[in-house]
């Protein structure tokens, strides 16, 4: 196929590349749309923080008038300066066409040299924090809420275009099931004994708990793989947009003499019922998404952190504790996403929930010809 890539720059073209990826893969049944006001934060360049010290292109790969694929990338200044000369690609879609996808990636690459990036890492719309990773184990299951899906085809794309993985990327799943584990509850106890507690989220003084958690969440993550510290006004940015859907049975907070010393945030996985809407939450989308909201038995486990100095004291097992008894009959099934392949020690914690590895995601790196 003969293609032609050009930037998405009009309305119009930005709508095409939103709705792409339902064009592409909408008739799979694993397949989920990103919710079209989630894509829509993501890329408001005057409402979200984040673009004050990042830029990006997109891209869409053209077949005379029919759209057949797109691309995205950013210079990232966090992520340019912790990982010296890199930028991020990410929103990669296309048939399975190597020329298509050769195409694409060229001007991902091709833009980030100008930008002055060495490397490039990928997939990543556009940060650590926000989707990534490309998947390539577990094909078969639908993703749940804010996890990505793509048909086993791409990973040959990616590294038939010279793409080399990275680092991989785990998700464990497995029932909820009635009482803690006993090794668990030996674990949680011993916290107890240090003087931990876990308390649910202050819904009333919502932003002062974002402030507390931020804290906790660039410490708890700094020696972590592809972790790049994220700014208050970025963390809250995101807090303020996932606050309709939380569940305050699933936010957990660790305290140790009054200090935020950890905590674990869970979410309600809402992706059937934005499979229903076609990702729109217009204009009957909004209503499908909260009636899910009450009915859902699925969660994600999206965080789980503690800071350095309390560690191995148990705190970890508390919060999934305290968090699944509060939870216990709301809910029957649990993914724990992202962890680290080479993470043991959170895998290993994870297993005494019966959470077990059933997918996996794998993040890409490419050097830039200077």
């Amino acid at each position: 196929m003969t293609c032609q890539v050009r930037p998405a720059l009009t309305r119009r073209e930005r709508r095409t590349f939103r709705d792409l990826p339902t064009r592409l893969h909408g008739s799979d049944p694993a397949f989920v749309p990103l919710l079209d006001a989630a894509f829509a934060a993501l890329m408001d360049r005057k409402r979200n923080p984040f673009w004050r010290r990042a830029r990006s292109r997109e891209w869409l790969a053209w077949d005379g008038n029919r759209p057949v694929g797109r691309i995205g990338a950013c210079r990232d200044e966090a992520l340019f300066d912790a990982v010296p000369g890199t930028g991020s690609t990410g929103f990669f879609d296309c048939g399975d066409d190597p020329e298509v996808a050769r195409a694409l990636f060229d001007a991902a690459r091709s833009w980030l040299a100008k930008q002055g990036c060495s490397r490039v890492r990928g997939p990543l719309n556009y940060t650590i924090h926000d989707t990534a990773g490309l998947l390539v184990e577990g094909f078969t299951t639908p993703p749940v809420i804010d996890t990505t899906w793509n048909p086993p085809y791409y990973q040959a794309l990616w590294e038939g275009c010279g793409w080399r993985g990275a680092k991989d990327l785990l998700g464990a799943e497995g029932p909820i099931s009635a009482g803690t584990p006993p090794r668990a509850a030996r674990f949680a106890k011993i916290a107890r004994r240090k003087g931990i507690k876990v308390r649910p989220l202050d819904l009333a003084r919502f932003d002062d708990e974002v402030a507390r958690i931020w804290e906790v969440y660039n410490e708890a993550w700094v020696s972590n793989w592809g972790h790049v510290a994220i700014s208050l006004e970025e963390f809250a940015f995101t807090a303020k947009d996932l606050r309709p859907v939380l569940d305050p049975g699933l936010v957990r907070v660790a305290e140790h003499d009054g200090a935020v010393v950890g905590f674990m945030l869970g979410l309600p996985d809402l992706n059937p019922a934005i499979r229903r809407s076609g990702g729109r939450l217009l204009p009957f989308g909004w209503w499908r998404i909260l009636r899910s909201h009450k009915r859902c038995r699925r969660v994600r486990v999206v965080a789980l952190g503690v800071v350095p100095s309390h560690r191995m004291r148990g705190v970890e097992a508390l919060l999934l504790s305290e968090s699944f008894q509060a939870i216990e009959g709301r809910y029957d099934w649990s993914e724990a996403s992202w962890v680290l392949a080479d993470n043991s020690a959170m895998l290993n914690g994870l297993a005494l929930y019966r959470l077990t590895p059933y997918k996996r995601w794998r993040l890409y790196e490419c050097e830039l010809a200077s």
